[in-house]
């Protein structure tokens, strides 16, 4: 499979680079700063760019043929940003015109589908500071589910660093509460997505 990475540097990125190249995935990584990241790998091909320079982002995905574009790009949730809603903006028109077959990315849990604990939930959270990560999220939502591409999102709570269990829950509905998810463990859901498609066009939430 030859894949589009966005965020490759992030927590959840390099896991999930590492899992694409175990497995023979070829991997291209569209990174802004070469010297975040020295290492090598067969199968891995480094672009540099910047995903707010057009000509750049254009550039680099028009070295290809994707079978899959897979954008972790984040910004930090406590302060406000636009981040993950440009990314979204950047690279879902390249990715219409180029017809490619997947989108994968992450987005959170006030995206997804709530019972009423998961609503009370997050009308609590976006009173809180990470409200301002969810305000980017819901930006990047509206692009990725008004686009005509096969997309599948993965749905988090707090990205908590720890250790990547390999044992986590998938839902598709919300359902409140306190809950985390380690990088790896993210990285993981986004690898067997990719792998193995069950959502289209749609979100899948992770959590312990």
């Amino acid at each position: 499979m030859n894949i589009f990475l966005v965020g490759a540097t992030g927590r959840v990125g390099t896991e999930f680079l590492r899992l694409a190249l175990a497995s023979g995935n070829r991997v291209t990584a569209f990174i802004r700063d070469p010297k975040k990241f020295s290492v090598s790998y067969p199968g891995l091909t480094i672009l540099t760019g910047d995903l707010n320079n057009a000509p750049s982002l254009k550039a680099a995905f028009s070295s290809g043929k994707w079978d899959a574009i897979v954008n972790v790009a984040g910004a930090d949730p406590f302060k406000p940003s636009t981040l993950v809603t440009d990314a979204a903006r950047a690279l879902i028109p390249l990715a219409e015109e180029a017809k490619t077959p997947r989108y994968l990315a992450i987005t959170g849990t006030a995206e997804m589908p709530k019972s009423l604990g998961g609503k009370i939930s997050t009308a609590i959270l976006r009173l809180t500071p990470v409200g301002n990560g969810a305000r980017d999220h819901d930006g990047a939502f509206s692009v990725v589910s008004a686009s005509s591409l096969d997309w599948a999102l993965i749905g988090c709570p707090w990205i908590k660093d720890g250790p990547t269990r390999s044992n986590f829950k998938t839902a598709k509905v919300f359902t409140g509460g306190m809950k985390t998810i380690s990088p790896g463990d993210v990285a993981l859901a986004i690898f067997r997505e990719l792998e193995n498609p069950n959502v289209h066009r749609g979100i899948l939430g992770v959590w312990y």
